[in-house]
């Protein structure tokens, strides 16, 4: 239930700063009450992120993840792979294109299980969480110009029991694990 009172409506924005990944957003708003403010967003591109399963060589059941360095917390993270979408991609084809060229491994199947903001407050992006099964370690890496990083299998249990430190760093592989839970129940 909306509550008109609470709602503010765009009424101009200007381009800040434009960067390769974000764009930082000036965007006036107003309320029905005559207040006023600017707001600073910052646009990008929708993402997706995938939650890969597969079994290691102890036969465990693992999630398939990469490890990489991440500068704003000036550590390394265990993230489920990912990337932002292409111009006049859509959602799946973002995530099987992303499982392939940050693993090596190909999707068998591949279904959305959440959709979100990653931080409604100040973004304007949305960031769709995929599961991914019945892999086929198809080929090598296909990383971009500025990915650094090492595909590595992790057993489940050990992610959600919390033990994994890395995998800790990012909120954001925190939620796409959230909806993993969800679809099943752990």
């Amino acid at each position: 239930m909306e509550k008109s009172d609470l709602l503010w409506f765009k009424q101009d924005r200007r381009v800040l700063y434009q960067g390769t990944i974000f764009s930082l957003i000036g965007s006036r708003h107003s309320r029905a009450d005559g207040a006023s403010m600017e707001f600073h967003l910052m646009e990008s591109p929708d993402w997706v992120n995938v939650v890969a399963t597969t079994v290691n060589d102890q036969g465990q059941d693992c999630f398939v993840l990469v490890r990489q360095f991440r500068p704003g917390a000036g550590k390394l993270s265990l993230e489920f792979p990912g990337g932002l979408m292409d111009p006049g991609e859509d959602p799946p084809t973002a995530a099987a294109r992303e499982l392939r060229e940050e693993t090596g491994y190909s999707p068998g199947s591949i279904r959305v299980i959440g959709k979100t903001n990653p931080n409604p407050a100040f973004m304007t992006n949305t960031m769709y969480t995929f599961f991914a099964q019945d892999l086929t370690l198809s080929h090598e890496l296909d990383l971009d110009d500025d990915e650094y990083l090492e595909p590595v299998l992790v057993p489940i249990e050990d992610i959600l029991a919390g033990k994994v430190e890395e995998f800790l760093v990012n909120g954001i592989m925190l939620i796409a694990l959230g909806w993993y839970k969800l679809e099943f129940g752990k």
